[in-house]
């Protein structure tokens, strides 16, 4: 802008300084024409003066100093004299423009140019009283002559001209932009400038509200979408129709380890190149959506694309990754379970049947009747037991059926599980030691009362002959703190991470020889989470095990 103003006002200058340059030259040019034959008239009137009252004519026209052509001329039009040229040599003169108007009217002018020599020649006639005809010329240097022998002048005065614009027009120009240049477009009506800049002013403060309004808007929009976006637990990436990622929350960062910043911009492949992955973006390009399983360590993630479009053209893509591991353990854990569950009532029946078809085909003696009758109690009792803790563990999951929390005095469940346990401890020859200190916990008295019961069992049957168990409650912190531990025959390390799953036993057959559902320590942990409790258990092969269960203490 700043160079488009100032060449206007320099050309402008210039050009006006041209033309009133050449207007000046014409009209002094025309003036100079007037006076040129003024004086020429003055001469004129001097010299007809003089040769009236000259006795030789021809001697006094050449005496004459002035430097102008004096030419008398015949009426008919021959040439009497000549101050410049012989006047026998000159052609008849009667068909002059100056000598015609003589003739009319008493007096004559005319001008004639030479191009050849760049003159312009004035003439003036006068006719005198015998009819003959006085003419004085006189020459002078045409426009273009006397701009030739100006030319170095004009030189000089045109480059003054064009300096002296190019000073102004940059003064000019700066002038006129700095105003605009130093506009506050964040505040254009507190501006101090042209009044023909008003409507425009006006318009850019319309137009900056309605940007700050849009702008505010867009990030409200923005930080709502981070907002819902990083608090999500489900990884979220969003794709442009390049594949290249727009943005990516901070749970799907965490499940491929990346960096938000440093990814940003690049292929979702460069994220993770798993045929999970591309299989659910092929489909969702070719379907509109598409799903996968991915698997990245001991996590199960499901992947889920969907095409986002715009005018029916592919705009984008969204995943979603979820997280299903939960799901997938759950799923295994279940069909685990019912495999389990299928096994451990078949074993049972199967005796029960077994026994029962002897003694309904009377293949047994009178004598074995009673004590088949013994085996087909004891299979259903141990089916029974079974299916109470199969029971008891659908409602520690499911939460229902289950009472109100009140305060409970731990140390008597102890105290009255550890005495009711002691004939079974006796029996199996191992001392049952209780030293627990009074204590109140949150919780529901009879899954109190289980935990401690299959703790204690646990620690009785699974213990060696002349062994020992130690039941301890104590309060650390603001913690209560029930310690079961025995002197049996341990745990081997690799087996100590699923001793509380279902029906998980680290030796069936010593199982089978001491009765037990597997379902034990399932249960110990699952109703000690159901009271807020934690679960920790040590044990050492060949020495022994050691469960503490930490409770929340009532004050």
């Amino acid at each position: 802008m700043r160079k488009r103003i100032f060449w206007n006002i320099f050309l402008s200058s210039l050009i006006a300084a041209l033309l009133l340059g050449g207007v000046i030259l014409l009209a002094q040019y025309r003036s100079f024409e007037t006076l040129m034959f003024s004086e020429l008239s003055t001469e004129c009137m001097y010299v007809e003066s003089g040769l009236s009252s000259a006795s030789d004519e021809q001697a006094y026209l050449k005496d004459l100093p002035s430097s102008d052509r004096v030419t008398l001329i015949a009426a008919d039009g021959t040439v009497l004299f000549d101050s410049s040229s012989n006047a026998s040599t000159l052609k008849n003169h009667a068909d002059r423009p100056e000598i015609i108007a003589a003739k009319a009217t008493g007096e004559g002018t005319s001008s004639r140019f030479s191009e050849t020599q760049l003159i312009k020649n004035f003439y003036y006639a006068r006719l005198l009283p015998d009819g003959r005809i006085l003419r004085i010329a006189d020459s002078q240097k045409s426009v273009l002559g006397m701009l030739g022998s100006l030319l170095p002048t004009m030189l000089v005065i045109l480059f003054a001209i064009v300096v002296i614009s190019a000073l102004f027009a940059r003064y000019a120009a700066k002038t006129i932009v700095q105003p605009i240049n130093a506009l506050d477009l964040e505040n254009p009506l507190g501006n101090a400038s042209y009044d023909e800049l008003a409507p425009l002013l006006t318009g850019m403060e319309r137009q900056r509200r309605e940007i700050v309004s849009r702008m505010t808007a867009l990030s409200e929009k923005q930080r709502e979408f981070t907002a819902v976006t990083e608090n999500m637990r489900e990884g979220f990436i969003l794709l442009d129709a390049a594949d290249r990622m727009i943005a990516i929350n901070g749970s799907a960062a965490q499940t491929f380890g990346a960096e938000p910043a440093h990814v940003i911009g690049s292929h979702v492949l460069m994220l993770n190149r798993s045929v999970g992955l591309q299989q659910a973006l092929e489909q969702s390009k070719k379907n509109g959506s598409g799903q996968a399983t991915l698997i990245r360590g001991a996590s199960t993630y499901q992947v889920l694309a969907s095409q986002v479009t715009d005018n029916l053209s592919p705009a984008g893509t969204v995943i979603l990754i979820l997280d299903i591991s939960d799901r997938v353990a759950a799923e295994q854990m279940r069909r685990e379970f019912s495999a389990n569950v299928s096994h451990e009532l078949k074993t049972p029946l199967t005796s029960i049947l077994g026994y029962a078809e002897i003694m309904r085909d009377g293949v047994a003696k009178a004598e074995d009747t009673r004590r088949f009758a013994g085996k087909i109690y004891s299979e259903a009792a141990q089916l029974m037991s079974l299916i109470e803790d199969i029971i008891r563990l659908s409602q520690l999951d499911e939460k229902t059926s289950l009472p109100e929390m009140t305060t409970v005095n731990l140390k008597e469940i102890c105290e009255d599980v550890c005495l009711r346990l002691q004939p079974q401890a006796e029996k199996a020859g191992v001392s049952v030691n209780v030293n627990c200190s009074p204590a109140n916990v949150r919780g529901i008295p009879k899954i109190l009362e289980e935990i401690v019961q299959n703790l204690v069992d646990n620690a009785i049957k699974y213990n060696t002959s002349n062994g020992s168990v130690g039941v301890t409650l104590k309060l650390v912190g603001n913690r209560v703190e029930l310690s079961v531990s025995d002197t049996g025959i341990g745990i081997p390390e690799e087996h100590l991470s699923r001793v509380f799953e279902r029906f998980y036993r680290v030796d069936r057959s010593r199982n089978k020889q001491i009765g037990g559902t597997g379902l034990g320590l399932s249960i110990v942990k699952h109703s000690a989470e159901t009271l807020g409790a934690t679960v920790q258990l040590q044990s050492k092969l060949g020495i022994g095990t050691t469960v503490t269960i930490s409770f929340p203490s009532v004050d």
